[in-house]
């Protein structure tokens, strides 16, 4: 089969590796659409080498979380012919950039009606975050106030919807190019980060979701109400600011959503299905262009989402 093989901060695509079998409680797919995450970059440059040995992951394929495709031998409730989309776990799921892939059926949902398999492969990660983060987590109520900030990407841009779709009062900052696009999906007021910074705005919002991974708790401490709860993307980053204070009010949320939940998944494909969460078509580059994907993906104030078309 065809797949991305990483080794020594090279990435590669090889022709010549077997098919995986499948397990117990795993559906096999053929995948067609697989995305591009920074993740997927850090682990090319072996900031996960660390991690990968801890957990004794062997596998020559290392890169690729989310997926589209067709499955080839299905079980429980997917069967043969079946459109599925998922996201495997970092370090305990196979990964998705190869072009068959055997993956626990607790990871993947049907691809809604209407729906791409190319928007299908840049859905799970952003879409089940976002809800994860802002109904579970912040537990988001009607007529609160959110500041998004990276709101342009494609988990920006998933959570502004979801975060409409609860009631809330969206405020998002990006750069220019995305000004257009988070209004669209329902953000009631934009920044553009190259006119405004944080320390020059106002405001006072309940949650703010840092998606950047450039801004730090400190820059948006005084946005935030007195109880006010911030969740970044990497929490792991933020730690050392809330052991300074323990008693301060305003809380940090430890955001992790390490795999796919078929029941989230379902639900989120149902929102689709009944319009209340749109999609944009990613960009696509065939598998033989990974290196022209990679290098798109560390582009500053990119749109949206990055896939490989492996069918």
């Amino acid at each position: 089969m065809l797949a991305l093989h990483t080794t020594r901060k090279q990435i590669s695509l090889m022709s010549d590796l077997p098919e995986p079998e499948r397990g117990r409680g795993e559906v096999k797919v053929r995948v067609h659409y697989a995305s591009l995450n920074p993740t997927d970059a850090e682990i090319v440059e072996g900031k996960l080498d660390l991690f990968f040995r801890l957990n004794r992951v062997r596998s020559e394929v290392l890169t690729g979380l989310e997926f589209s495709g067709i499955v080839m031998e299905g079980g429980g409730r997917f069967s043969a012919g079946d459109r599925v989309f998922g996201y495997t776990h970092l370090f305990k799921g196979p990964k998705t950039h190869q072009d068959v892939v055997s993956i626990p059926e607790t990871y993947i949902a049907h691809v809604p009606d209407g729906m791409s398999l190319a928007e299908a492969a840049a859905f799970p990660l952003g879409a089940q975050t976002s809800l994860v983060a802002l109904r579970d987590l912040a537990e988001l109520q009607h007529g609160q106030s959110v500041l998004i900030n990276g709101a342009s990407g494609g988990l920006g841009l998933l959570a502004i919807q979801i975060a409409r779709s609860l009631g809330a009062r969206v405020n998002a900052i990006a750069g220019p190019a995305g000004q257009d696009v988070m209004t669209e999906m329902g953000a009631e007021s934009v920044f553009d980060y190259h006119q405004t910074s944080l320390s020059e705005m106002d405001g006072s919002f309940d949650v703010v979701l840092e998606l950047s991974g450039r801004a730090r708790f400190e820059d948006f401490r005084h946005l935030m109400t007195p109880d006010g709860i911030y969740i970044p993307a990497e929490p792991q980053k933020e730690l050392v600011s809330f052991l300074g204070n323990p008693f301060r009010r305003q809380k940090l949320g430890y955001l992790l959503v390490d795999r796919g939940d078929t029941k989230l998944l379902s639900e989120l494909a149902g929102q689709v299905e009944r319009g209340e969460l749109k999609t944009t078509p990613p960009r696509t580059f065939a598998f033989s262009d990974f290196s022209q994907a990679f290098a798109s993906l560390k582009k500053p104030g990119r749109i949206g989402r990055i896939v490989l078309r492996l069918q």
